[in-house]
């Protein structure tokens, strides 16, 4: 099949791609030509700045996909403007969405079902603004297609994915938990770490999209894709301590206190203040969608990880002094227990010796 990815040069889009040419297909991206990509001259490559729409119809006039796979779109004009340029000249549009879509809809429990993202918004506030915004713009991309749907039957299928995770995370928001557990000292987790998750492991979706092409069945659809299990962030990071042989030195601290001592919960990039768990029961009938388990891609990602990571620190670490000195002064305080001394700590390169000396590790997928 000739096959349009729009974005494809890091992480999903980057997993999705290597799918698509493992299966044989012939891979057009569509970027700004930026990031590099590994894909060298199996791929086809059109630059240009989707923003501009002179730009994107020139790039795209005259050609004809079997399949388009957008990877980007974050704007409602994004949508509609993919679904203008390719009325007609596409067999298939899948949508790369998110799980944020229901995180802003008032009144919602978890699991989130497709259905309800229809329905009232919370209001925006200079607290959640810049998750809102996001969450606000990719349901008006859904919207976008939604309409040229009901309209023109454009043939789009929508995925929603929650925190996705694997090997390429450009985010380095894994990594952010790793080196805390190498360096030894306590891992302030907010609200105890106890918020939950349905991850998703990356080559899952490149799986879905690879499995379904063309399939008429999903065509106005949108689906959930999450790994079956529950997992809160405490149990990752204690899961991950585990893999490595290294303790746990976790320490509960209500989001209000970081806040309030102007600390914040960004250094804990899977710290957040709605669980996201998805239904993906549509997912599994239509898509024939089969999850990765927890137990299977935590060893990987970790082993991954580890073997990737170099002296650099994230940008996560950056408050790490500030984090210590706040446990510090908790125990000061009797609030916890008095800091004890490190129980071990280690550098990328012994964890990897570490990792060595363990047992073999499940492979990676192909």
């Amino acid at each position: 099949m000739q096959i349009l990815v729009i974005g494809g040069s890091r992480f999903v889009g980057r997993a999705i791609v290597q799918r698509l040419l493992t299966d044989g297909h012939r891979v057009t991206l569509f970027n700004r030509g930026r990031t590099p990509d590994p894909f060298g001259t199996r791929v086809s490559r059109i630059v240009g700045d989707r923003s501009d729409q002179e730009t994107w119809h020139m790039a795209l006039a005259r050609r004809r996909y079997d399949a388009v796979i957008d990877v980007i779109a974050s704007r409602q004009e994004h949508s509609r403007q993919a679904a203008a340029a390719l009325a007609g000249r596409t067999g298939h549009f899948i949508h790369i969405s998110t799980a944020s879509v229901y995180v802003v809809r008032e009144g919602l429990y978890c699991p989130f079902r497709e259905e309800d993202f229809a329905g009232r918004l919370l209001p925006r506030t200079a607290a959640n603004k810049a998750s809102w915004l996001y969450a606000y713009h990719k349901r008006c991309c859904e919207s976008a297609l939604q309409q040229a749907w009901e309209h023109d039957r454009f043939p789009f299928t929508s995925l929603r994915l929650p925190m996705v995770v694997g090997p390429g995370d450009y985010t380095e928001r894994f990594g952010a938990y790793l080196e805390r557990l190498a360096d030894g000292g306590p891992i302030l987790l907010p609200e105890g770490g106890l918020n939950s998750w349905g991850f998703l492991w990356v080559g899952d979706i490149a799986d879905v999209v690879a499995g379904n092409l063309g399939n008429a069945a999903t065509f106005g659809n949108a689906y959930n894709l999450a790994q079956r299990e529950v997992v809160s962030l405490r149990q990752l990071v204690e899961a991950t301590a585990s893999e490595l042989d290294l303790p746990a030195r976790l320490v509960p601290v209500p989001s209000e206190l970081l806040e309030r001592v102007g600390l914040g919960t960004a250094f804990s990039p899977f710290s957040h203040d709605h669980d996201i768990i998805l239904d993906t029961a549509a997912a599994r009938r239509d898509l024939l969608f089969e999850p990765t388990p927890f137990a299977t891609w935590c060893p990987r990602l970790v082993a991954d990880s580890v073997t990737t990571s170099g002296r650099r620190p994230t940008s996560f670490y950056a408050t790490r002094a500030r984090e210590l000195q706040l446990v510090g002064e908790l125990a000061a305080l009797r609030l916890l227990p008095a800091p004890q001394p490190p129980a071990s700590s280690a550098s990328p390169l012994r964890l990897r010796r570490r990792l060595r000396s363990r047992t073999t590790l499940p492979p990676h997928p192909a």
